[in-house]
């Protein structure tokens, strides 16, 4: 929903070009911001600085690795267009947010992407062989889970050995204030950077949105194609019926557990006559439950049992079994489709991304839809609930009018409501899509005085002169972030 006009844009062709214009940069305190598809919906990839478009030439593919366990990818890189070059040797990378035909590598990283399958292969964070960056200062290092592996330059070296020196000294601050979620996009990973004597480089990048260091190219680790997949619709008549099972369904392995409610499958009506027989019912929610492994029977098996003990806890709606490959897929389209539908709606009103990555501890999840339905119904706001229900992470798009006074009062009301919402219940403000213009300004008050005040000694131990993506997770904490609106 913003729109800043940078100082100019640059399309690199290698780390190489990446490294001159980030020392040019230093050099003349001008700002950069990377940019990837374009597809983040909190403003990360704009700001009044040297825009590096990565998309135009770093989007090269290499070879799968000897032991057919990596690949490493250039920044640029479409993630679909990643999986289509692993798809003949029956090799895939499991993360897939919705905006996969249209979202980079280096992208997913800055804001570690995750997607409906997060219930069973994590984040981004969790697949990351090794990164090339390139630091505040145009230095080129390779980064690694390992420490011992990292391939740094002198000045890079002490810069993270101050982070590891930061880390350290605060150890207890960040044990306790560690977010009780399974998945989090917000502020720095610093909860999960130190590890006993090792410094994780990687999973202090990912995440970071630009704002540490520009990733250059990603080997990513890959995973087998599973040989069996199925597919359970269940349905249910209210928010909290909902969120009870999804507390169950977790303890049967499932790979994805998504939620769809009615206002959001009414959005997919006539994409297909496939998907039209799966969600013109009468329904509250839907959840699509998904199972994966190498044996068909034992998938079955499993989901009949979760079937029977929904229905015992008298909760079930409805079950259907997507026997065919074309019927999970239907769903699964209305899923992807409908999410791009809600970007560009011809109303007045349209999506303000503010409150649609919330994510909370699971068995908090029933309160939090509760209490979220509550908020946006007092103050008048239309909304409509789907995502990753299954690891307490609920995307909730609102519709404002937003080019009115009236309307971005009652989001900027709404929003604070829901962050404080949120935080009393040991959630985050963003699981996946990062904090960019929107969350930046709350974040002390969701993590807390202590903890934000090691996340700006870590931007300043990387980025002393503040270049890196400035005011984003870093910036003025004053709750404001309706500026810089596009109004159409």
């Amino acid at each position: 929903m913003y729109q800043v006009m940078p100082v100019g844009v640059v399309a690199p062709k290698n780390t190489d070009d990446v490294q001159t214009i980030v020392t040019l940069a230093a050099e003349n305190d001008l700002a950069i911001i990377a940019r990837g598809g374009g597809t983040g919906l909190v403003g990360q990839a704009l700001g009044f600085g040297i825009i590096l478009d990565f998309t135009k030439h770093m989007n090269r593919i290499g070879n799968i690795s000897e032991d057919g366990l990596s690949v490493t990818v250039e920044a640029g890189c479409i993630l679909n267009d990643v999986n289509e070059a692993l798809r003949p040797s029956s090799k895939f990378y499991p993360i897939d947010p919705q905006s996969s035909k249209h979202c980079t590598a280096g992208g997913t990283v800055a804001t570690n992407a995750a997607g409906p399958h997060g219930v069973r292969y994590g984040a981004t964070k969790d697949h990351i062989k090794d990164l090339t960056v390139v630091m505040a200062n145009g230095d080129v290092c390779g980064i690694n889970p390992k420490e011992e592996k990292n391939r740094l330059t002198p000045e890079a070296r002490s810069r993270f050995s101050r982070v590891k020196e930061v880390l350290a000294q605060h150890h207890a601050t960040i044990e306790r204030n560690k977010p009780a979620v399974e998945k989090y996009s917000s502020g720095y990973n610093i909860f999960e950077a130190l590890s006993g004597d090792n410094l994780d480089t990687t999973r202090l990048i990912c995440g970071s949105e630009g704002t540490l260091a520009l990733v250059t190219d990603v080997t990513f680790h890959i995973l087998p194609i599973p040989k069996a997949v199925l597919t359970a619709a269940a349905y249910f008549d209210s928010y909290e019926k909902t969120a009870e099972a999804t507390q169950i369904a977790r303890s049967y392995g499932p790979s994805a557990i998504e939620l769809l409610d009615k206002s959001y499958t009414n959005v997919g009506r006539g994409l297909s006559v496939t998907s039209d027989r799966f969600i013109d019912r009468d329904f509250q929610t839907m959840l699509l439950i998904e199972f994966e492994g190498d044996d068909a029977k034992a998938l079955r098996d499993n989901a009949e049992r979760l079937r029977a003990k929904l229905e015992r806890e008298n909760i079930l709606l409805d079950w259907i079994l997507l026997e065919a490959a074309s019927e999970r897929e239907s769903l699964w389209m209305v899923r992807e489709t409908v999410s791009d539908q809600l970007n560009n709606l011809p109303s007045r009103s349209r999506k303000v991304s503010t409150v649609e990555d919330g994510a909370v501890p699971l068995h908090n999840l029933p309160a939090y839809m509760a209490e979220l339905k509550k908020i946006l119904d007092r103050y008048g706001i239309a909304f409509t609930l789907y995502g990753h229900a299954g690891m307490g992470h609920i995307h909730c798009t609102t519709l404002v009018d937003i080019e009115t006074a009236a309307g971005r009062e009652q989001i900027a009301g709404a929003t604070e409501e829901v962050f404080e919402l949120i935080t009393k219940l040991g959630g985050v403000l963003s699981a996946e899509h990062g904090d960019g213009f929107v969350r930046t300004p709350f974040l002390e008050k969701a993590f807390g005085k202590d903890v934000y005040g090691i996340f700006k000694e870590v931007k300043s131990a990387l980025d002393p002169q503040n270049i890196l993506n400035p005011q984003k997770i870093v910036g003025a904490q004053d709750g404001l972030f309706l500026h810089d609106i596009k109004f159409d």
